[in-house]
């Protein structure tokens, strides 16, 4: 086997704090961003929560013409979504979400979690129902993205701490030839 066969062609990275300055994690991804965009320039999409209605988010540089023609098959699957570049260094390609329209099936979809892979929400506390409902929608958005423009690609979804757990399951049920890492 050689090395080319184990290298992605396309990288996912989810997280709570992409282009959302709260903790540890943002230092992380922000600071091996560029070494990511230097070996694999616009193959890596950085995706995060879209916190920002209406305001300027000066992390987030909106680009309404990137992946154009997949943006709108994305609101057809559902999904409300900005595309972008993240400010810092290598500006890397991002897609934020508004997740908040999935509390409305929060219910079906703690259910799919229950039956799938026995993960228990009736004891879950705090913010668990936000970061649950980001996840899940990050799960949702690499797979339209996935159908869309990458299936036979060599794909990696990288979930970023617990906040990005329920997306990478989500995956690893519905599309599992996309690699998954926690």
């Amino acid at each position: 086997m050689s090395n080319e066969t184990l290298k992605p062609d396309f990288i996912f990275e989810s997280s709570w704090e992409v282009c959302n300055k709260v903790g540890g994690i943002y230092t992380v991804l922000s600071t091996r961003a560029k070494t990511l965009q230097d070996a694999k320039k616009d193959c890596v999409v950085f995706i995060g929560p879209d916190f920002w209605e209406g305001k300027e988010n000066p992390l987030f540089i909106e680009d309404k013409k990137l992946f154009g023609k997949w943006t709108k098959q994305a609101e057809l699957d559902g999904l409300k979504i900005r595309t972008g570049r993240w400010n810092i260094p290598g500006q890397p390609l991002v897609v934020l979400i508004d997740f908040k329209p999935f509390f409305e099936i929060k219910n079906d979809i703690y259910g799919w979690c229950w039956n799938n892979f026995h993960v228990d929400s009736l004891h879950a506390y705090g913010d668990y129902d936000e970061a649950s409902m980001f996840s899940y929608a990050a799960g949702r958005v690499v797979e339209s993205f996935y159908k869309f423009s990458l299936t036979g690609k060599k794909v990696v979804y990288q979930a970023h701490e617990w906040m990005t757990g329920l997306g990478a399951l989500y995956l690893r049920k519905n599309l599992p030839q996309i690699a998954t890492i926690f």
